[in-house]
């Protein structure tokens, strides 16, 4: 990283699935792991017609509590939004999440940095949400031919995602606090937060942008003059806390290539391959 000339400007997304017995809007079992795909479902959690969701009171009672942990303002009242797409793992063909009145806001995690002192991550937002169904991908060993199949047993389950505002400078200042939030969550029993088993997924949005041309204000990154600040790239699939420093580690040096070769960096979202070296560009299946 050629760090006279550019700086690192890194947002962390953390989703987070709560522990609970039943779902977030219905009274299906969350016990999804290595069960027998799409037996823990019904009306609610499949999005059928006519089915009314429940919102799940120990769940919002746990994204209190981690928003209470993590020094963050609590709102009085709670209201949900729907975040419309359509894809196969979202039934209704939107996700019940929030957007405009988040339960938590304006917190913040300090951590120890590369220099062993303190740093402040600041949370822009944590919000309540439901997740999405699993979708797993195969091939037709007799005929190449791709295709996928759904296990609903994990729609719905409940999800808080945790976002920072962009004033994490490091790929290790990164590291850490995606660790400090597991260390919380596990104590306060909101969530076992084991990755491996998708209970906790961690996705930074990184952008570089050249030293003196840009400014943090009131939790955004603005341009200065007639500056035109880089887009960010974000980057999935992330199995390990030390997955998240690698693939942030990697990202950065891959833009500052670009930058340096003077191509146009284009906004993209990237997925961390399993061979822990690199991140790939990912397409819309």
């Amino acid at each position: 990283m050629n760090t006279s000339k550019y700086d690192v400007i890194i947002g962390l997304e953390i989703h987070i699935q709560s522990k609970t017995e039943s779902k977030m809007f219905c009274s299906c079992s969350t016990n999804y792991f290595s069960k027998e795909p799409n037996i823990n479902v019904c009306p609610v959690c499949l999005g059928l017609p006519g089915a009314l969701p429940v919102p799940n009171k120990r769940a919002i009672e746990l994204c209190i509590l981690l928003g209470l942990a993590t020094n963050c303002d609590i709102d009085n009242e709670i209201h949900f939004d729907r975040k419309h797409y359509f894809y196969p793992d979202l039934p209704k063909g939107y996700q019940i999440s929030q957007y405009k009145k988040p339960i938590c806001s304006d917190g913040y995690v300090d951590i120890k940095d590369e220099n062993n002192k303190t740093y402040r991550i600041e949370i822009e937002r944590i919000h309540q949400e439901e997740d999405v169904a699993k979708s797993t991908h195969h091939i037709e060993q007799s005929t190449g031919m791709e295709y996928s199949l759904i296990d609903y047993n994990k729609s719905g389950i409940p999800l808080i995602e945790i976002v920072t505002k962009p004033n994490i400078t490091s790929a290790y200042q990164a590291r850490e606090y995606a660790n400090k939030i597991r260390q919380i969550v596990r104590y306060l029993g909101i969530s076992d937060a084991d990755m491996e088993k998708g209970q906790m997924r961690c996705e930074p949005n990184i952008s570089i942008q050249e030293k003196g041309k840009w400014e943090y204000k009131d939790g955004k990154i603005l341009a200065i003059g007639e500056y035109q600040l880089n887009p960010k790239s974000e980057v999935k699939n992330i199995g390990s806390i030390s997955a998240v420093e690698k693939s942030i580690l990697y990202e950065i040096e891959r833009i500052e290539k670009e930058l340096e070769e003077g191509k146009k960096i284009i906004q993209q979202t990237r997925g961390w391959q399993k061979d822990n070296t690199t991140n790939k560009r990912l397409e819309c299946r």
